[in-house]
């Protein structure tokens, strides 16, 4: 028996995920479904640890990574991400095997088939390695912008900014608490700048961050309105061209 925890914080995507584990793999045993980094720091200090963990990168008390730094884990991974090439890199060089959400049945009969040539030659997997290389990797990301207003510096952090909007010719972000700051920067800069699992470009006039999304129409096929948290004095639609891509990202 293949002993299975599955930590992933969206429902819908843990019920396929195990769905799809029973149908691929008749001696797999769910042994638990957690959604946060904290409660599975709390299962494994009372649990024996499973042979396989199908792990998501992003819960929703933060990055799952945390949960090695408190715990020492003795499983085999598979991630479940939405990080770009370079960080599949290093997933495909030191954990069992990732996979892109929405999770397809195939590509996870092929991480479980990669699983069982693990287990049976007893390989390690350098979990470690994994994590330095992606902490590598989030450190290109802005953490903070510095503004000016009337004469004076703000530092303001990158997970406090509701989105990035332009008007006229200039570029300004939205704090949480709806105050607007202008930048130096340009949407088309800010796109390299800013996490993708995070931030969205979703028009020539708005980047948004994803927890800011308070509401989402549908009022075409190729069209979507975005309400956020705080309000835009200006409609937010989502262009036709990134229509596809924003679905996608949705579904990280």
């Amino acid at each position: 028996m293949i002993r299975t925890l599955i930590i992933e914080d969206e429902q819908p995507a843990a019920i396929r995920i195990e769905r799809l584990l029973k149908s691929l793999e008749p001696d797999i045993e769910v042994v638990g479904v957690l959604d946060t980094a904290e409660s599975a720091v709390r299962w494994f200090q009372s649990h024996p640890h499973p042979d396989l963990i199908i792990l998501d990168i992003q819960l929703g008390d933060g990055l799952s990574f945390g949960i090695f730094d408190k715990i020492k884990v003795d499983s085999y991974v598979i991630f479940t991400t939405a990080y770009d090439e370079y960080a599949i890199r290093a997933f495909e060089l030191n954990s069992i095997d990732y996979l892109l959400k929405p999770v397809d049945e195939s590509r996870l009969s092929q991480s479980l088939a990669k699983f069982r040539k693990f287990s049976t030659a007893q390989q390690n997997v350098n979990i470690q390695k994994l994590l330095e290389t992606i902490e590598n990797r989030e450190s290109r990301f802005k953490k903070r912008f510095v503004v000016t207003i009337t004469g004076k510096i703000k530092v303001v952090e990158t997970e406090n900014i509701a989105f990035f909007f332009s008007k006229e010719k200039n570029t300004f972000l939205c704090t949480t608490d709806a105050r607007n700051y202008p930048v130096e920067y340009s949407l088309d800069q800010l796109e390299s700048l800013l996490n993708p699992a995070v931030f969205i470009r979703v028009n020539r006039q708005f980047v948004v961050q994803y927890k800011s999304i308070s509401k989402i129409a549908v009022m075409s096929k190729s069209r979507i309105r975005i309400e956020t948290v705080p309000p835009s004095d200006d409609e937010i639609l989502v262009s036709s061209a990134r229509t596809s891509e924003f679905r996608n990202w949705l579904e990280r």
